[in-house]
């Protein structure tokens, strides 16, 4: 059911029109606005200057630490789900129940069984990340994404190839986050 009202959720909002009467615009007269003046140096109102190179600044540090974080969680995750063998030669005392895939999706349930309903309010959607490490890490990524995004769109415009640039800086962050955790535990599951 949830599935349904996500889909037709989105199809809706793709094929929506916002609805803009006359009216509303019947007292603003274009005329009488004042444009800017016309700017006499080779700098744009669009791209400062100082702004025209692709520079390390403290967003860039901030959100290349997000997603160094958000490609580790996803690293983590991904050795618990296919490389479990070298996560526990790695973390002998693990608790299975807690970071184990296969074993730990019945904690959100009551006494382990799916039929028998959450375990807690919101135990299997809202609150899901702290039934296991597997939905806590997928968590921990999104939130990071998110954060990121959140700080690079209080940057404002800037030339596309800065956006090129952003894209290769990010792309990188991310796998050296998830390269940083899913490797020691692949390379551990390869060893006998």
């Amino acid at each position: 059911m949830k599935l349904h009202f996500i889909a037709v959720f989105l199809l809706g909002s793709l094929c929506a029109r916002g609805q803009v009467y006359q009216e509303d615009f019947a007292s603003v007269s274009f005329a009488s606005m004042e444009l800017p003046a016309k700017e006499t140096s080779q700098s744009s109102a669009i791209y400062p200057v100082k702004d025209l190179k692709w520079k390390m600044n403290k967003n860039k540090y901030w959100t290349g630490g997000l997603m160094v974080l958000a490609g580790a969680a996803k690293g983590f995750n991904e050795g618990l789900q296919y490389q479990y063998n070298g996560f526990a030669k790695i973390f002998p005392n693990a608790n299975k129940q807690w970071f184990y895939p296969g074993h730990s999706f019945r904690n959100k349930y009551k006494e382990g069984d799916p039929l028998k309903g959450p375990k807690f309010l919101f135990s299997t959607s809202l609150l899901v990340m702290a039934t296991d490490q597997y939905h806590l890490n997928n968590f921990i990524q999104r939130a990071s994404i998110t954060g990121a995004l959140v700080i690079k769109i209080g940057e404002g415009k800037r030339p596309f190839r800065q956006y090129l640039f952003d894209v290769l800086y990010y792309t990188a962050c991310y796998q050296a986050g998830f390269h940083s955790v899913y490797g020691p535990i692949r390379m551990k599951n390869k060893r006998k």
